[in-house]
């Protein structure tokens, strides 16, 4: 979820959260010149949030409420906080609470809207998604989430026809582009899936998950250049993520690169808390095919030594 970097702010848009942390770092005031940011209860709130701190931020949010009372940004940001969290009754009143400061914001509409999904309120999400697509003339947000909302609800035709009009608006926005990738790689069509996944890493370079998809598709088109290249892209901006590690050591085996799927696999099981037995079984696979490939390089004897 986007976080609301400002009181005054009037939207939030995908991808701000760094953006915050650096309009918070310019506007902070200096104490005595020695460089060290004073920052509000608000502000607090909104750098505990890019950090996903949550229990910090609702503290810091609602100390902020006691001082100067609630507006459109703290409500939302706290609904955010819970929305977050999955404590969805909570984030559904501070939703609504947000609405009351600004009944046609675009973005407390269709985050509440899929608030409402989530807990099975199918008409409620409807009007508000409609109303926020009303509202956002401009945007490809609102429409995505109506994409989204029709995706899950497993009406593939109403989800793309609602996609497309999202990119007709914002041709270059990342995000319609992952949500479009996301259905047609749910409908098999890994070629368009790994075109729109590409489209969205074009127009929006820090998503991890749009590198990962068109990863998997190109995997599946036996791509295997693609594969990898995606893969490391989605590594280098999640290092922390096993399952990338051991997409890509699947992908280098096909390349018949044995010795660095073998190098992706041990950092994947560095990752697991316990000994991993996809990985395992893996490992047992690509160890013989790499000693193999060393022998027939010169660089492994041969077994029993000769």
């Amino acid at each position: 979820m986007n976080n609301r970097c400002n009181e005054n702010c009037g939207r939030s848009f995908g991808g701000m959260r760094a953006l915050a942390a650096l309009l918070l770092a310019a506007a902070a005031f200096m104490i005595g010149g020695c460089g060290v940011p004073r920052l509000n209860s608000f502000e607090k709130g909104v750098e505990y949030m890019d950090s996903s701190d949550y229990p910090r931020a609702l503290e810091q949010f609602k100390s902020h409420i006691k001082l100067r009372g609630e507006s459109l940004a703290v409500c939302y940001n706290i609904a955010v906080c819970y929305h977050d969290t999955k404590d969805l009754e909570q984030a559904a009143s501070w939703y609504e609470k947000a609405l009351t400061y600004d009944p046609r914001d675009g973005d407390t509409l269709v985050n509440l809207a899929m608030v409402y999904h989530a807990q099975g309120r199918d008409l409620a999400a409807l009007a508000k998604l409609k109303l926020a697509a009303e509202v956002e003339k401009d945007r490809a947000y609102p429409l995505v989430a109506m994409g989204i909302y029709y995706q899950r609800e497993g009406d593939y035709a109403k989800a793309r026809e609602y996609y497309e009009q999202g990119i007709k608006r914002e041709q270059k926005s990342g995000y319609a582009w992952y949500h479009f990738a996301t259905l047609h790689e749910a409908d098999q069509r890994f070629g368009d899936a790994a075109q729109c996944y590409e489209k969205s890493c074009e127009f929006d370079s820090t998503n991890a998950a749009a590198y990962h998809g068109a990863a998997r598709c190109y995997f599946r088109l036996r791509n295997w250049r693609k594969a990898i290249e995606n893969y490391d892209f989605a590594i280098h901006l999640l290092p922390d993520r096993a399952e990338l590690f051991i997409g890509a050591a699947d992908t280098l085996k096909e390349l018949k690169r044995y010795d660095r799927a073998v190098q992706y696999l041990w950092a994947a099981r560095g990752l697991v808390k316990h000994d991993d037995a996809e990985i395992h079984s893996r490992l047992m696979v690509l160890l013989p095919l790499l000693m193999e490939a060393e022998r027939e390089r010169g660089i492994a004897p041969a077994p029993n030594g000769k």
